[in-house]
Formats: structure tokens, C-alpha cells, sequence
């Protein structure tokens, strides 16, 4: 028998080949439907963190930047320079954590790439086709998706690196250079990509120590604009020509891998764009509890149980939750980073209650209660099978009459093993009636779904919507005074 011969790690050029190659293949009807879903989404989750006060706040501090370009401030009714307008975007897209995840590197590209692409579609020049549009997403996903593998996927976040705005860096100075190449007529040359990820290589962002304090997490949120913003000016930069990069972004002996991950490891490049692979959010918590959200279900009958009802919560999955989300929920961001408060607060109102981790919500006695009932485990043989690409959890719970339940959940709602529909995509917006935007689901839907709508329709459509939220938040500020 002949020995298998040793796998090697895709170099920096190998990857900015296969990159470019997505980037000029026109999407399929597959695709094309993929990725209405990812829009219709991202429009959804920017409108919720849009109603936050770190949304608010960096939307206020862009006014000193209004009339340098043509991309609009999402909320504001000023426009800027587009990775000013980026920096909004993508930090309202993650500011509520209910953004699209790639599991196998813990990122969220959407909220990055989807932030790039319509400032970058609205900077002057030929208009953008909606062809255009979806090839520089798609792009975008890819890069994040196979750069981050490639890096060690977890690893990142392991050695205590945001994933987010440390990876989506890479796929959002794709998307920006991709659309550049493609409204002038030109193909994505895989070496300007390699030099745009050089150049996103001297700009990282995001810490996770974020996720070690009780405080102090509401710079989570804006990594995503973060990511956003950078990737802008990492592909700004690779076209001037004195401004060189390192064109080994992966496996130089200081690049991505060496420096924020582990590796460089193999990646595949044989699995269809990365947008068939990107799950979405129905509860508004870290990915990794959407399983144990799903094993509640099963072993409360579908949340019947009386909180009082409950003696005790074991739940056991990845090592990753006893280090980074074991922390107390004294913060919003912390609460939907914390382990025994998520549990806790589906136990007490059910998945779907995303009120329950607004800091004035953060002291209901009933959580709390529960709270001191919820204990972690970590379980090495579960790690082994299911992680990183399955965010696996277990669930046992034991009932104050003795009665013992469990459940093991390893793809839980949203992945794309079990996929949301868009009717559940639309119910994301449920809430979204209460700050004013009654009905935004179907509206962003019927223009997504219009084959002769584009960027600029989208644009102008989520504009609308977040002017809706807006007025209807200042009109409440003036009963309240």
C-alpha cells in the first residue's frame, strides 16, 4: 500500500486564484435565491441594531464626515465617504446579535461584507448590476470563509481574536475591490487580491476580551463596523501603487495564520460557494447557544414548563464556553454571551423574547433565579465530534418532582443543515413594530425579490425603513419629555 501523500496548506496565491474565479461567475438561481435570503436578513438585523443607543451614537459621530461622499449613512440623512458609511452598517448589523454566522470560524460576514458592498455599490461612477452586486458578495463570503480556515478557523478565537472584524476585513476588501473591477469593466485580478489582503493583514481589529469583563462590551458591537471600514481602505490602498503590501497574507511567517491563528491549515475549495454554509440567527444570543436553545425546547415541551417547575440545568459542549461565556450578565452584551442568563431567560419568556436582554430587563428576579440554577460542563468527546463546524450542546434537566430530561442538539435551527425559511426570516422583525417600522419584512422582501430591482433599490429601500425607525423613536423621545 502506498503512503497517502502529506496534505499541504493552500498558500496566499492559491486562494486569491480561486477567490477571483467566484468573483467572475455570474451567480446561479441557487445562488441568487441564497442570497436574497443573506440580504433580507442582514436588512432585518441592521434595523434592530439600528435601534441601539452604540448604533446611534457612531451614526452621531459620522456628521462631522456628511457631504464627503456619496454613501448613506443608515438612519442619518446625510451621506459619506464610503467606509464611513460602512462603519455604520456593519456596526448596527452586529449590534444585536442576531447576524449570520460561519460556524467553522465563529465570523459573521454578513454584517461586514453586507456593509462594504452597498456603500462601495453607491461611490460614484457606472450604476452597479444587481449581477455585480451579488458576484462581489459572494466573493466577499468566500474569502472570509476559506481565509479564516485556512488560518485554524476556532483558533482565532482562541488565542483572543474577534473573528468578525479580524476576518471579515479580508472578505469586505474583496467585495469593495470586486465591485470597483466590475462597474469598470475590468475582471478581479487574483493579484490585486493577494495585495489587498496584504494590506488587510496590517489592519486588524477586535479583541475578545470583550467577552472576559462583566462591562465594558459594547465595543463588541462595532467590530463589525470595524471590519467594514478597514476592508474599505485595505482595497483604497491596494490601488495606489507606492503603497506595496506582503502578498503571503496566510503563511508568511508573520501573517494571519502564524500571528491570530493556527496553521496555515488545509482548506477545500471544492464545496460551492461559501453562502450555501452560512447559518442564521432566530434568537438573539452567541451562536453557540442555539443548540442548547434547541435542546430546550425538546426537554420542556416546547417551553410549557413552569420556570418554578425547574430543580436544575446542566448543559455540557466546547471548552470555549467555560472560557469566554461564563462571565456575569451585568451588561447587555454580556447576557447574550452568558451561558446561565441565555438559559435562563428562554426558561423564563421563551427564544424568540429578545427584550430580555436589554440592560433594563438584565434584573428580572425570575432570570436571576434560574440563573443560580444553570451549570456548564465542558465535554470533551462531544468537542471532538462536533466542533467547530457543529456548535453541539446538551441539555439536562432535572425537574423539582425528580423527573430527569435530556436532549443533544448538533445542528440547530438556522444552519444550513435546517434552514430558516423566509417566512422565518421575516419573523425577525416581529418586534420591529414596536420602534416604528410595522410591515419592513415584506417591503424589503417584494424589493429583493423584484427581478428589476439592484443596489441602488436596496439602498434606497433599507433607508426608508431605518428613516421609519427613526421618526417613530423621536416622536417617542417628545411624548416621554
Amino acid at each position: 500500500m502506498t503512503a497517502a501523500a502529506p496534505r499541504t496548506a493552500a498558500t496566499t496565491a492559491e486562494l486569491a486564484r480561486h477567490v477571483a474565479g467566484v468573483a467572475a461567475t455570474p451567480p446561479t438561481e441557487h445562488d441568487v435565491e441564497a442570497l436574497r435570503r443573506l440580504l433580507l436578513d442582514d436588512f432585518l438585523v441592521s434595523l434592530w441594531g439600528a435601534t441601539r443607543p452604540v448604533t446611534a451614537e457612531v451614526a452621531d459621530w459620522t456628521a462631522r464626515f456628511a457631504g464627503t461622499g456619496s454613501s448613506r449613512v443608515l438612519g442619518r440623512d446625510w451621506a459619506t465617504e464610503s467606509s464611513i458609511a460602512a462603519l455604520v452598517h456593519g456596526t448596527a448589523a452586529h449590534a444585536f446579535e442576531l447576524d449570520d454566522t460561519h460556524n467553522a470560524t465563529a465570523s459573521h460576514p454578513g454584517s461586514v461584507v453586507m456593509a462594504v458592498a452597498l456603500a462601495v455599490a453607491a461611490e460614484p461612477g457606472p450604476p452597479v448590476t444587481r449581477e455585480q452586486f451579488f458576484q462581489a458578495i459572494t466573493a466577499g463570503y468566500e474569502t472570509t470563509a476559506l481565509l479564516g480556515e485556512a488560518a485554524g478557523g476556532m483558533a482565532v478565537v482562541h488565542r483572543g481574536f474577534h473573528p468578525t472584524s479580524l476576518l471579515g476585513t479580508y472578505g469586505g476588501a474583496t467585495t469593495a475591490l470586486t465591485l470597483r473591477r466590475l462597474r469598470a469593466g475590468r475582471s478581479v485580478d487574483a493579484v490585486l487580491l493577494e495585495e489587498a489582503w496584504g494590506h488587510a493583514l496590517s489592519q486588524p481589529s477586535g479583541s475578545m476580551q470583550f467577552s472576559a469583563e462583566a462591562t465594558g462590551g459594547e465595543v463588541k458591537r462595532v467590530h463589525a463596523g470595524l471590519g467594514a471600514h478597514n476592508a474599505i481602505r485595505a482595497a483604497d490602498f491596494a490601488a495606489l501603487p507606492a503603497v506595496t503590501a506582503p502578498y503571503l497574507a496566510v503563511e508568511g511567517v508573520y501573517g494571519l495564520a502564524a500571528c491570530f491563528g493556527s496553521g496555515p491549515d488545509p482548506v477545500r475549495l471544492d464545496r460551492g460557494p461559501a453562502i450555501h454554509r452560512i447559518s442564521l440567527k432566530p434568537y438573539s444570543c452567541c451562536r453557540l447557544f442555539h443548540s442548547t436553545i434547541d435542546a430546550l425546547r425538546e426537554v420542556t415541551d416546547a417551553f410549557t414548563l413552569a420556570p418554578e417547575d425547574v430543580a436544575d440545568v446542566l448543559v455540557t459542549g466546547p471548552r470555549l464556553i467555560a472560557e469566554q461565556h461564563l462571565t456575569p450578565a451585568d451588561s447587555s452584551m454580556t447576557a447574550q454571551y452568558s451561558c446561565p442568563f441565555v438559559v435562563a431567560a428562554t426558561l423564563a419568556h421563551g427564544p424568540e423574547a429578545y427584550h430580555a436582554y436589554a440592560e433594563e430587563n438584565l434584573g428580572d428576579p425570575v432570570v436571576r433565579r434560574l440563573m443560580e440554577k444553570v451549570r456548564f460542563e465542558v465535554d470533551p468527546e462531544m468537542e471532538a465530534a462536533y466542533y467547530p463546524e457543529h456548535f453541539a450542546t446538551a441539555v439536562r434537566l432535572e425537574l423539582t418532582d425528580g423527573t430527569v430530561r435530556t436532549a443533544l442538539v448538533a445542528d440547530s435551527i438556522g444552519t444550513a443543515e435546517r434552514p430558516m425559511t423566509v417566512e422565518h426570516i421575516l419573523a425577525k422583525a416581529a418586534g420591529l413594530a414596536d420602534a416604528g417600522a410595522d410591515g419592513c419584512g415584506p417591503r424589503l422582501r417584494a424589493v429583493l425579490w423584484d427581478h428589476g430591482s439592484g443596489p441602488q433599490q436596496y439602498a434606497e429601500a433599507l433607508a426608508a425603513e431605518a428613516n421609519r425607525i427613526g421618526a417613530a423613536q423621536g416622536a417617542r423621545a417628545v411624548d416621554e419629555r
